[in-house]
């Protein structure tokens, strides 16, 4: 059996196998295992085919691709549930009229100076986005706004996953060069 040098290693491992680092995405985590490797492949024919990659992960736990596809769409339905709160909710938010109910003499009427506030950073925000590429924009929305992940971008595409983190992050330096100029000009920055 040819023997593969570690690039080529990782190369074909990233092609067949998914890694989660485990205390990292699921706070709270108390388990032995720090890594889950999501893949088809017998933990015997990892060893064999990725010795040099697999030692990296000690130790993990072995999840199949239905089970990798479960805790994706988890995450995307968490990542749209938070969105959403973010679009919708308030900062400090308490549960709708409870606080109003027991103290309604610090009831007050949401502040129109905010309001407009955040009306300016929203359109502020869209502006900045319309000034990236056709190809970032729609990455960019189906990334933060539609919780997808850049593999299944990349797969709805037809595209190597990579060039969609590319195109991701420098849509991500683009905007926040855009935003930060408009913050130092006390304006939304023009269109450049």
């Amino acid at each position: 059996m040819r023997k593969f040098t570690l690039e080529q290693q990782e190369e074909l491992f990233a092609n067949k196998c998914k890694v989660i680092n485990l205390k990292y995405e699921y706070e709270g985590y108390t388990g032995s295992e720090r890594w889950a490797i999501i893949t088809e492949l017998a933990e015997e024919e990892i060893w064999v085919k990725y010795p040099d990659v697999i030692r990296r992960y000690n130790p993990h736990i072995l999840l199949s691709i239905s089970q990798g596809d479960v805790i994706r769409e988890y995450q995307r339905n968490e990542a749209k549930h938070r969105m959403r709160m973010l679009r919708n909710g308030h900062a400090f938010d308490v549960n709708d009229g409870e606080f109003e109910e027991h103290h309604p003499e610090f009831a007050v009427v949401e502040d129109v100076v905010e309001q407009l506030y955040w009306q300016q950073e929203k359109q502020r925000i869209r502006k900045a986005i319309d000034s990236l590429t056709d190809i970032q924009k729609r990455r960019i929305i189906a990334y933060f706004f539609e919780g997808k992940t850049s593999r299944e971008i990349a797969a709805e595409e037809g595209v190597n996953y990579s060039k969609v983190e590319k195109s991701i992050n420098l849509a991500l330096k683009k905007l926040k060069i855009l935003l930060s100029e408009g913050v130092q000009n006390g304006s939304p920055s023009s269109n450049k």
